[in-house]
């Protein structure tokens, strides 16, 4: 059995970058201007796809014993993690990346309300504080390029903000009461076999290169649901959501090392107020500042 690490905040930060990283790289896969581009339905395919084989392997390697699972609530996570992912993957290739990520990870939001409603975790001003400085960061992000009003991508990407909080409050049920590996190999498999019949439709064989990237985003996306579920493990989700708004600065910056993409002053001041925000809520909880 893998040891979980007791950082939550640093396990949240590296979720995001790996997250980040992998809606950076679908972008490059998917990009609609090349000739040889991979739909989005087949690059959300393979990033299940592969990230099942790797957590198949290591499953096979270390001998996990599963428990009973949760099917109701596995397969509702699977269904909203991959039309999240779909969604967010079709967004960063239509719109602009930075609009497209910024729009789905409000998923924090969501799920911390839902998680207030439904798992019935108290209201604690301070963490509110943070949060309301990161979505304020995101709405300056934004503010530049979006239009909702003719841009059908945009209101996808919202909608899946709601579902991706669905997702996040399965996590956190899951964690608590089944080995990581397991939920894993359970949400990969279901994803995958969902994924099929769309695949289909829009299969391009991909070359050398795409195949290697294909992997990477596999990679990135198993390796920071690692992250994301020993971070949500033992910690409450109104505490834990804020960091996750980290997730638009990293994407910045690898659009940046990546694409050579420089970000604008309102970019900048948008990250800026994401990163008070979590900030914020670290300094209180941590160090009792702001008390």
């Amino acid at each position: 059995m893998i040891k979980r690490l007791s950082n939550p905040i640093l396990f949240i930060l590296s979720a995001a970058f790996l997250f980040g990283l992998g809606s950076v790289l679908s972008k490059k896969v998917g990009n609609t201007s090349a000739s040889d581009s991979i739909h989005p339905f087949q690059i959300v395919y393979a990033r299940f796809f592969f990230a099942f084989i790797i957590v198949s392997v290591l499953v096979f390697f270390k001998k996990i014993k599963f428990k009973s699972p949760n099917l109701p609530i596995h397969i509702t996570r699977s269904i909203c993690g991959w039309s999240g992912v779909a969604i967010l993957f079709s967004g960063v290739i239509y719109i602009p990346a930075s609009d497209a990520v910024a729009i789905t990870f409000l998923n924090p939001v969501f799920a911390m309300l839902l998680a207030i409603f439904v798992l019935k975790e108290r209201f604690k001003i301070n963490r509110w504080i943070a949060v309301v400085i990161s979505l304020l960061g995101t709405v300056v992000l934004l503010r530049p390029s979006l239009d909702f009003g003719s841009n059908l991508f945009a209101y996808l990407c919202l909608a899946g903000a709601f579902i991706m909080g669905i997702e996040i409050l399965c996590i956190k049920v899951l964690s608590e009461r089944e080995p990581f590996l397991q939920i894993l190999f359970i949400n990969n498999l279901i994803a995958t076999l969902i994924g099929v019949f769309p695949m289909i439709l829009f299969f391009k064989t991909p070359n050398i290169i795409q195949l290697i990237e294909l992997v990477t985003i596999a990679g990135a996306m198993v390796l920071g649901q690692f992250f994301f579920l020993n971070a949500m493990k033992g910690t409450e989700t109104t505490f834990i959501a804020p960091f996750f708004y980290s997730t638009l600065v990293f994407v910045m910056i690898l659009d940046l090392a990546l694409f050579g993409v420089i970000p604008d002053i309102i970019s900048l001041i948008g990250a800026s107020l994401i990163i008070l925000g979590g900030i914020f809520i670290s300094l209180r909880i941590n160090f009792k500042v702001f008390s």
